[in-house]
């Protein structure tokens, strides 16, 4: 039983003979200190940048973006007019001699005033001046064939 002597009690962990280690007993040793190293998510300039006058390297307060913002509409009612004209005498043969003349005239005043809306006082001035035209062939034979 001279083994059983030198045993320590199963049940004391705390007792430095219980432990294979022998150091078990003793204070853990410290891990060298690191060097300061930045955190990894902080900012981080690349080689040779320079921040702005003024600037806070976190976007702070001072982080100024460009403005921006939506451009004011630009007025279309007179193109808009003019193809509303436009589809009005094509749809109705031109029988209302009004309207051609009408989407004719506002396509031109549109042109010059509206650019933004360009097309759609071209798309008036276009079947404005078709149904127009086809009056005009329409009576011209017509004259024709009454001489």
């Amino acid at each position: 039983m001279s083994g059983t002597e030198n045993r320590p009690p199963f049940n004391d962990p705390k007792h430095p003979g219980w432990y294979t280690d022998p150091n078990a007993g003793q204070a853990m040793p410290q891990p060298p200190a690191l060097p300061d190293a930045p955190h990894p998510y902080a900012y981080q300039p690349g080689p040779g940048a320079q921040p702005y006058a003024g600037q806070q390297p976190y976007g702070g307060p001072d982080y100024n973006q460009p403005m921006y913002y939506t451009p004011q509409a630009q007025p279309k009612g007179l193109s808009i007019a003019a193809l509303v004209l436009g589809i009005v005498s094509v749809v109705t043969f031109g029988f209302m001699f009004v309207p051609q003349i009408l989407a004719i005239v506002f396509g031109h005043i549109a042109l010059g005033k509206e650019p933004a809306a360009r097309s759609l006082a071209l798309a008036g001035l276009i079947m404005g001046y078709a149904v127009t035209g086809i009056w005009c062939l329409l009576i011209f034979i017509g004259v024709l064939g009454s001489m």
